[in-house]
């Protein structure tokens, strides 16, 4: 009995793999830390991309003057520019409208999206291409999956009820007179 508690208190004086108890404790947390930076910024770069698009098909708007410029041809320049935004032909959603320049009074975003459990709805969006020297803003709306589901994390984006992130940009522009 007496060789018993002498082996235990000499296990418990022993500091032999400290630094695996360390390593067993924070290693999980630097992960975390890790795949939620990883995610992140993930989110980020196609929120950029799809600023960055949107503001290149703006370009097409603004010069258009007079030709007819549809919804699915913002949607196609939009989606060819970037890889980033899977299924984009699909769930991208185009709105273009004129600003009221007396109020400038712009419209909410809670309608925007297009739900993907109901892919043959439609979301009340206009597309007015608007005359010389209006302003004229144009949104975009788009709902991605997060990378890493399992992590928990992401921005504080508004999700559906897939859990999809909406992802929304918006360009303001004058149409150029003839």
């Amino acid at each position: 009995m007496q060789n018993l508690s002498f082996r235990i208190k000499q296990f418990v004086r022993r500091e032999n793999a400290t630094a695996t108890m360390e390593f067993v404790i924070t290693f999980p947390i630097i992960m975390i830390l890790f795949i939620a930076v990883f995610e992140t910024s993930m989110i980020m770069t196609r929120q950029v991309m799809m600023e960055r698009t949107l503001d290149q098909a703006v370009r097409i708007l603004r010069l258009a003057n007079g030709l007819t410029v549809t919804p699915a041809e913002i949607r196609t320049a939009i989606c060819d520019n970037t890889s980033l935004l899977p299924d984009c032909e699909t769930l991208l959603t185009i709105d273009l409208r004129e600003i009221d320049r007396a109020t400038y009074a712009v419209p909410g975003n809670q309608e925007m999206c297009i739900e993907r459990a109901d892919a043959s709805a439609t979301v009340s969006t206009t597309f007015n291409p608007g005359a010389d020297n209006q302003l004229m803003l144009v949104r975009a709306c788009m709902i991605v999956d997060r990378l890493l589901p399992f992590s928990g994390f992401g921005l504080n984006l508004t999700r559906d009820d897939s859990g999809g992130l909406h992802m929304l940009a918006a360009s303001v522009f004058v149409n150029e007179p003839d």
